[in-house]
């Protein structure tokens, strides 16, 4: 009998070696992106409110990692892939922008020097000369962009100080065009016979109220004042370093995002309201303007603080509202308070504009500022005839 013949037996097969499934690996990504997710939206949350404005760049993180999880739920790779790239280059395109912003020589490096004064922050670099309107003028030795007036004040003079921040600094503006300088020639025109008028403007660009009472103190007491005039604007009670040309920590987007916040808010004043309801408005606008009444009292001059007008509808009601705080400000802590903006209602906003940079609504252009300076001088004749008649 013939025997069946038996197959040699094979090796048994290798155990497949163990891998992570794509569907665990997905339910980890997505996990992970949620909590981060999660992480990004409580940070902002979280944000302390009393600073406005906050980082820009959290947005950009959120919007990145919504698109890898919202990309995920695609069937077809390449479209999944080139939305995440798109959105990838977009955001290091922002961010090679902020680099470049933050590394290149700024404009203004030659006319702006840095403070040793922590509140200060910076100053105007002394004996510089900047262009102003197409004519070169010259930063004083104080660094003030004015000219030099003697010290101590000489006898028949009656000086007004001017606090503020750009509206008098405005390098769209011919200097002698400014404000400060037509206030000085109207009321020079009606001095007590034999006496002189000085209207010296002792501010800076970018400076909040603090920071203009600050410089105040340092430099502007000594010119031995009988009038200060805070020119305030909407935008004084910002906290940041105006030096820096920022917005949250972005200084690219620092031209786009007030136009774009001023649309979504529906006026153009409603990019400060968030400036006024919170703490810093205190500390920025309320404490200065209290001690400024008291150095007042101690050196002997009167101050007032003249509320500026933004170049938008002057009757617009998120502008009065603000207008109206300040006033209360400046009357709750015992100065004089002009509301400038007044003068301008019924009047078109766009005849103050400045055709060279019609979105500039914190500028007014020439015929705006004599339309101050006849206001503020409306205003200051009173106190000028009481001073020439003791």
């Amino acid at each position: 009998m013939t025997s069946a013949t038996v197959p040699p037996s094979s090796p048994p097969a290798p155990a497949p070696a163990p891998k992570l499934s794509w569907e665990l690996d997905k339910r980890w990504t997505a996990l992970t992106l949620f909590v981060l997710l999660w992480l990004e939206v409580w940070a902002w949350l979280s944000t302390d409110p009393d600073y406005y404005l906050p980082d820009l760049f959290r947005p950009l993180a959120i919007v990145v990692l919504l698109v890898v999880m919202l990309t995920g739920l695609l069937p077809w790779p390449r479209v999944r892939a080139g939305l995440r790239g798109v959105v990838l280059f977009v955001v290091a395109s922002g961010l090679m922008l902020e680099l470049f912003t933050a590394i290149r020589p700024a404009e203004e490096d030659d006319r702006i020097t840095i403070s040793a004064d922590p509140l200060l922050r910076y100053h105007y670099t002394p004996h510089v000369e900047i262009d102003a309107g197409g004519r070169d003028t010259r930063v004083n030795q104080f660094g003030l962009w004015d000219d030099e007036y003697a010290i101590p004040k000489p006898d028949g003079v009656f000086r007004v100080v001017v606090l503020g921040g750009s509206m008098g600094n405005d390098g769209h503006t011919a200097f002698e065009d400014r404000y400060h300088v037509q206030l000085e020639a109207l009321l020079d025109g009606a001095a007590p016979e034999g006496k002189a008028v000085e209207v010296i403007n002792v501010s800076c660009e970018g400076y909040n109220t603090l920071q203009q009472v600050r410089l105040f103190e340092a430099v502007g007491v000594q010119y031995q004042p009988d009038l200060v005039i805070v020119s305030y604007q909407l935008s004084d009670p910002f906290l940041q370093d105006g030096s820096g040309r920022r917005v949250g920590n972005s200084r690219f987007l620092f031209r786009f995002l007030l136009p774009i916040n001023a649309i979504a808010q529906g006026s153009k004043c409603g990019v400060f309201a968030p400036l006024y309801g919170n703490y810093g408005y205190h500390v920025m606008v309320h404490n200065p303007l209290e001690r400024l009444a008291l150095l007042g009292r101690l050196h002997g001059f009167t101050a007032m603080v003249a509320v500026m007008p933004v170049v938008e509808e002057f009757d617009d009601p998120t502008c009065v509202s603000l207008y109206d705080q300040v006033m209360a400000t400046a009357a709750a802590v015992g100065l004089e308070g002009i509301r400038v903006p007044d003068a301008f209602l019924g009047k078109p906003a766009k005849d103050y504009r400045k055709p060279e940079a019609p979105g500039d609504l914190a500028h007014p252009n020439v015929a705006g500022h004599t339309l101050i300076a006849e206001t503020l001088a409306g205003r200051i004749t009173g106190h000028l005839q009481q001073w020439g008649a003791r």
